[in-house]
């Protein structure tokens, strides 16, 4: 007795350094606002995790290994450990090489949350740590541009040089004088806005907390100037809201929806009036080609030596992605099954990751990205076994917010990183736990 209440106390304390881990996970991205030495917060709470972890995993190791999840993984680490042996054997990129194998060692979170989340309770708590983790990043990233458009612009050069000294990476100047905010953890942000959203239809009654945090999240997110996250939050919230329509009434869902939408459109419209911004304009601009401009006479500062075209930036943005494109379309076709194995790189990238699905396909080849997608694909399944007893879970969300992260990924390397497989390991279990459910 005594002995399995220290094991319940060891898997406690593993999962309060995991959701304090999903914080600086999603609270700081790629990036860390402290470090000592080779010595991150990310680092310690990690090891923290592992020393916690992965004694119980090894105590329940029997359990584990009936698990077809415990298939899919274990094939993943082998073919992944033999990409990393032919990437040596083949001379490739040596520095990818260990960026490849530090990131996909995340991997290793998704059987440490089968045993340190033990039931939903638990998977929420750390849930709920990654979702404060990234309001925190929104709010910091709303209250400084805030600053550093309206108050302080001349402060911005140095302090931008001094958040990339760190390799934090939170504001940047771009043109037309505004201040993007390079959100190195923006894809929480984005999961956060479906959770709260589904939060929000929850309650019986209008939330105005949820409402804020949805907000914050929401608009920290168009100040990132990024394409691809305002498609990645567009189709997030598209899957939240027909999951929310089967789960409650669908005039709440809608009516709370168009008021959100309404505080929204009121507070980007006072951002570019008083901040002389024009972010959604922007967005609208990129996505759209539609030029507010031309129907809201914004006040903008959109003109540094003469107007600015957004077809021209478009066209010189997708320009270069094209190049990058055919230079690894080329590589795929040369070793299509197997790829060319880790740190394999396309001839003008130096190293730069950034289209995830190509990267993994030049490195680890069709096999590798269908085992690496397996796990989703059998969550995904347990899902839509569960259909036919809709409940108020957040399973179908979480799962959505993890469609986000794929979605995403294809313009960036979050699903080979700590970002988002962290996300991907909360799904897993989440899915599980719902099978589980559902077999009881």
């Amino acid at each position: 007795m005594r002995q399995e209440g220290t094991w319940e106390k060891l898997r406690k304390t593993g999962l309060f350094f995991l959701c304090l881990l999903l914080f600086d996970i999603a609270c700081s991205g790629a990036g860390h606002y402290v470090q000592a030495g080779w010595f991150s917060p990310r680092i310690v709470l990690t090891l923290l995790t592992l020393a916690c972890g992965l004694p119980l995993y090894f105590r329940d190791l029997k359990n584990q290994i009936r698990k077809p999840q415990f298939l899919l993984l274990a094939a993943l680490f082998v073919y992944l450990a033999m990409e990393a042996f032919r990437g040596r054997l083949n001379g490739n990129h040596a520095g990818v090489w260990a960026s490849d194998i530090m990131g996909f060692a995340w991997l290793g979170l998704i059987p440490l949350m089968q045993v340190l989340a033990r039931d939903k309770e638990d998977l929420r708590r750390a849930v709920n740590f990654g979702l404060a983790g990234a309001t925190f990043q929104a709010a910091l990233c709303l209250v400084f541009n805030i600053v550093f458009a309206g108050i302080a612009p001349d402060a911005l050069p140095d302090f931008v040089e001094w958040i990339w000294e760190i390799q934090w990476g939170t504001l940047l100047p771009v043109e037309y004088n505004a201040v993007r905010i390079f959100c190195r953890s923006s894809m929480y942000m984005a999961v956060a806005c479906v959770l709260f959203l589904g939060r929000q239809m929850k309650r019986e009654r209008f939330s105005v907390k949820y409402a804020a945090l949805f907000l914050v999240n929401f608009i920290a997110l168009f100040f990132t100037y990024t394409r691809s996250m305002y498609l990645t939050l567009f189709a997030g919230l598209v899957i939240a809201l027909i999951v929310l329509c089967r789960q409650y009434p669908p005039r709440r869902v809608i009516l709370r929806t168009l008021v959100l939408a309404g505080i929204f459109l009121a507070a980007m419209t006072a951002e570019d009036l008083l901040l002389r911004q024009g972010s959604f304009q922007y967005a609208m601009a990129r996505c759209f080609h539609v030029d507010l401009n031309a129907v809201i006479p914004y006040p903008h500062t959109w003109v540094e030596d003469g107007p600015i075209s957004m077809e021209e930036i478009t066209e010189n943005t997708n320009a270069t992605r094209a190049q990058t494109v055919r230079e690894l379309k080329e590589m795929i076709r040369t070793s299509p099954l197997i790829g060319h194995g880790l740190g394999a790189v396309a001839p003008s990238r130096d190293g730069q990751d950034e289209y995830f699905y190509h990267d993994v396909l030049m490195r680890c080849g069709v096999i590798g990205l269908l085992l690496y997608l397996a796990p989703a694909a059998l969550a995904f399944l347990r899902l839509i076994r569960a259909r036919r007893r809709p409940d108020e879970g957040e399973e179908s969300l979480i799962f959505a917010g993890l469609v986000c992260f794929l979605i995403a990924t294809y313009y960036n390397p979050w699903m080979n990183a700590a970002v988002g497989i962290s996300w991907y390991a909360v799904t897993l279990r989440s899915a599980e736990l719902k099978g589980e459910e559902i077999h009881e």
